[in-house]
C-alpha cells in the first residue's frame, strides 16, 4: 500500500487498486494526537503535579514517549483511512460530476498513452 513511510503507491501490487480515490490528509496525525498525543501531555502534567520531578526527567520520559507515540502510529492509521474511504466509496459532498470528469479525462490520457 505503501511506496514510501507515509507516501502511497499507485496502485495496489497485489490486486492492482488505483488509489487516486484514497485522500486520508491530515486524518492520520489528527487520530494520531487525540489518541496518543492528549492522554500522554496528561499524564506528564500529572507527574509534574504530584512529584515535581527536574525538567530533565520530562525529557527523558514524557518526550520520547510523545514523539514515538506519535509517530509509530502514523502508517496503520492511514492505511486504516484508506481502507475505510474505500469500503464506504467517500468523496467530499458535490464533487460527484467532478470526479467523474476526472476520472474521464484520466481513462482518456491513459487510453492515449497505450496508443502511441
Amino acid at each position: 500500500m505503501f511506496r514510501k513511510w507515509l507516501k502511497l503507491a499507485d496502485r495496489c501490487a497485489v490486486c492492482d487498486l488505483d488509489y487516486c480515490f484514497a485522500a486520508p490528509d491530515d486524518g492520520p496525525a489528527f487520530f494520531s494526537l487525540c489518541i496518543v498525543a492528549f492522554p500522554l501531555t496528561f499524564v506528564a502534567v500529572w507527574l509534574q503535579a504530584a512529584f515535581e520531578p527536574p525538567f530533565w526527567v520530562h525529557l527523558v520520559t514524557s518526550l520520547p514517549l510523545l514523539v514515538l507515540g506519535c509517530i509509530f502510529p502514523l502508517q496503520p492509521i492511514k492505511g486504516w483511512l484508506v481502507a475505510s474511504q474505500y469500503v464506504n466509496k467517500a468523496q467530499e459532498a458535490g464533487t460527484e460530476k467532478l470526479w467523474a470528469k476526472l476520472h474521464a479525462d484520466a481513462r482518456k490520457t491513459s487510453l492515449g498513452d497505450r496508443d502511441g
